[in-house]
């Protein structure tokens, strides 16, 4: 047997998904180069919270095939486009507090044997990466996992009538969980070997869960897809690469009608006029807009405007733009006194009307250089550009930030995104129009 990791992201994946393509039990291969033979041609399917799943639809029938035949998918992430009959769309729990992540154990599963659930609940401290809700599972699965007190089921196992198996987790890769712990080679590990036609649930034994956990769920959103709104000006265009965040937070029903052309990144060369205002949202892949380097150019060129958020990697693509990456410290808000140390450096500003120092503050990924003549928004606590407006680089205007409220928002997480998004979007509208 021979398992397809489906490579989403820019960078990864890990050493131990590495080595095993090396030794030839896994094949990796890039999301955009993926086709129906690759499913053909492989019994196991290992793919990540970054998958496009808009991509991932126009192979619905070879998946299904894929399945059909024994194969095994473990999935990450929140299913939002039904990639596979049976399965529902993800949904989160409502108004969740700290004791709704607790986890625990519903059923064995080889995956997790002998491993502390304590240690993969929490990321130093802070509860609420391994999972927020979880994708429906179907009649027949086993629940492995669940979350609080209603044991809100974030992992389960389905195996499908029709033949095959679908492991579903729905939250940050499973594989990178536990890094406090050193886990995440050995959940690697375990999950290429599940994949791979390992031990699994017997569903005859396994021990059954009440459903009584989905009157803990919000309810299901309605996300449309791509659109257009050809005859307006000044029309705000955002290519999605398919990712659940960005699915939710492009086409969900808060922010998805104040978007004017939602777009995949390789079709922005016959969409985009140069008086649109192309924003890409956080944690693109960046190889998806490396790829439109001379559109987003030309774009500039002709005196577009390009926003571009966090952890998208902007520095690869955009011009004169210099970023330092700095480590993540999402516990800070535990400290006694704590204090992230953002300022708005120009609360006068019409980008940031209504925006306080708290609208911007969770968590930082690293600082800019800004060219001199630019302008700077947002800084953090050592005084460096975080957030700026580069009108001197090019004849056109670059809105740069390092961080990333589109993918928080769209995975549920940290409140002070959807305050940014709340108030950034309409301000953003308001400077382009005037």
């Amino acid at each position: 047997m021979s398992v397809l990791y489906v490579k989403s992201a820019y960078e990864g994946p890990s050493e131990t998904f590495r080595q095993a393509e090396a030794e030839g039990v896994v094949t990796i291969v890039d999301q955009c180069d993926l086709r129906a033979e690759h499913l053909a041609n492989h019994d196991g399917l290992i793919t990540g919270n970054q998958l496009d799943q808009n991509a991932m639809l126009g192979l619905k029938a070879a998946l299904a095939a894929f399945l059909s035949r024994g194969g095994r998918w473990l999935f990450n992430g929140h299913m939002l486009r039904p990639l596979v009959d049976g399965m529902a769309q993800y949904r989160p729990i409502a108004a969740p507090k700290r004791p709704d992540f607790d986890l625990s154990a519903a059923n064995a599963h080889p995956i997790f044997d002998g491993i502390d659930l304590e240690k993969l609940e929490t990321n130093k401290n802070v509860a609420g990466f391994y999972g927020r809700g979880c994708n429906p599972p179907p009649e027949g699965a086993v629940i492995v996992n669940g979350l609080g007190p209603g044991a809100v089921p974030v992992d389960w196992v389905w195996a499908r009538p029709e033949g095959g198996r679908i492991f579903s987790h729905a939250g940050n890769d499973l594989a990178t969980m536990g890094r406090e712990w050193n886990l995440p080679a050995t959940l690697a590990a375990r999950i290429i070997a599940w994949a791979n036609g390992g031990d699994c649930v017997d569903p005859m034994t396994a021990t059954q869960t009440a459903d009584d956990y989905r009157k803990r769920l919000a309810d299901a959103e309605d996300y449309p897809g791509f659109r257009s709104a050809p005859k307006r000006e000044k029309r705000l265009v955002l290519p999605s690469s398919g990712c659940y965040y960005q699915i939710r937070s492009l086409e969900g029903p808060r922010y998805g009608d104040l978007f004017d052309v939602i777009t995949m990144p390789e079709a922005l060369g016959e969409s985009l006029r140069d008086d649109d205002t192309l924003w890409v949202p956080c944690r693109t892949p960046a190889q998806r807009m490396i790829a439109q380097r001379p559109v987003i150019d030309r774009h500039l060129a002709a005196g577009g405007t390009v926003v571009a958020l966090g952890e998208s990697l902007s520095h690869l693509w955009l011009p004169n733009v210099a970023f330092t990456r700095t480590p993540t410290n999402w516990w800070w808000w535990l400290e006694p006194g704590a204090d992230l140390g953002v300022t708005i450096a120009e609360p006068a500003h019409p980008l940031m009307a209504g925006m306080s120092a708290r609208d911007a503050t969770w968590h930082l990924h690293g600082f800019f250089e800004p060219p001199e003549g630019a302008t700077v928004l947002v800084r953090d606590g050592e005084g460096r550009a975080i957030f700026y407006i580069d009108d001197v680089s090019t004849p056109g205007r670059m809105i740069i930030s390092s961080l990333d409220p589109m993918f928080h928002h769209g995975s549920h997480f940290m409140p002070a995104t959807t305050r940014f998004l709340d108030r950034f979007i309409p301000n953003l509208k308001g400077f382009l129009d005037a």
